[in-house]
């Protein structure tokens, strides 16, 4: 896609943080927007700010249920009549334990941050495909989603998912020949969002078990340090326009805030040890853990 005006955006996640910021990104090329988010306040602000400037349809869905965003592709269709973007983007992190995460709570991370996504592809791509004329499927994974760290656990396992699975979309389309539509796979590094305040959207069930992570000298020190390099990350308005610069390319792969020497070193590392069965891991991983443990006795 080159050519956004009145073409029409749907947003997961839409109401707040990155999301927001691709909205706006989106009707600033003179997009019309459907903004999706679970939460019904959130969605009453952006609406609120973004309906001074073009058509806006506001969708509360919980990304983790099928039929709900079955139901939200019906209802654009039937307010716009068609679906131009699809961007993935609803997800939520919180650090935890392999062996100490409950079934529960991997279930809930793996509801928003992978089932949106083919739950998403399911609802959408055949409108894109019915409709033949210029579309765009937009992942919104992590640098998570190609390597992992301590306390990861269900956020790397699920973006490294939904890479995986936005491949095979990626590359289905272009078997089947369906030259219509571009996809993007979006793995940002540190950039400013409210991803650190899980609590907003845990469901009532998992309230304890979620805040009880902290508990956890190590998982607190982890979630310090994550939280401070979330707060001078890259913008979300900056990280929304590298998107968009990506779409019009039509690049697969786009890793804002991720690109820097020390990030591309460890992505390469995995991925070769990956590659060729050995353990890269060791010397990134003891360095992280030095800064944690320095974290820690900080206070």
């Amino acid at each position: 896609m080159k050519d956004f005006k009145d073409s029409v955006a749907v947003v997961t996640g839409g109401a707040s943080g990155l999301g927001f910021a691709l909205a706006k990104a989106a009707q600033a090329r003179g997009a019309k927007l459907v903004i999706a988010d679970i939460r019904e306040d959130a969605l009453e602000a952006a609406e609120a700010e973004l309906s001074g400037g073009g058509d806006v349809m506001t969708f509360r869905v919980d990304v983790s249920k099928g039929e709900e965003l079955q139901a939200l592709a019906d209802a654009t269709i039937e307010h716009f009549g068609k679906v131009n973007m699809l961007f993935n983007n609803a997800g939520i992190f919180a650090s935890g334990l392999t062996w100490e995460t409950s079934e529960e709570e991997y279930d809930w991370v793996i509801g928003v941050n992978q089932r949106s996504v083919f739950n998403g592809i399911r609802s959408f791509v055949p409108l894109m495909l019915k409709q033949n004329d210029p579309c765009h499927v937009i992942t919104v994974s992590s640098g998570a989603g190609i390597t992992v760290n301590p306390g990861f656990c269900t956020y790397s396992m699920t973006k490294h998912a939904v890479v995986g699975l936005t491949e095979a979309l990626y590359l289905d389309l272009q078997a089947q020949g369906a030259e219509n539509i571009g996809v993007t796979i979006v793995m940002p590094g540190m950039s400013q969002s409210g991803i650190m305040s899980p609590e907003k959207t845990t469901p009532n069930a998992l309230q304890k078990e979620v805040g009880n992570r902290k508990s956890n000298n190590i998982l607190k020190a982890l979630e310090t340090v994550m939280q401070a390099g979330v707060d001078a990350g890259l913008p979300a308005d900056e990280l929304a326009e590298i998107v968009f610069q990506a779409i019009e390319r039509d690049d697969l792969y786009v890793l804002p805030a991720f690109m820097d020497e020390g990030n591309q070193a460890f992505a390469a590392a995995v991925a070769m040890g990956r590659a060729t069965g050995q353990n890269n891991y060791p010397p990134f991983t003891e360095a992280f853990l030095q800064t944690l443990k320095e974290i820690e006795q900080a206070g």
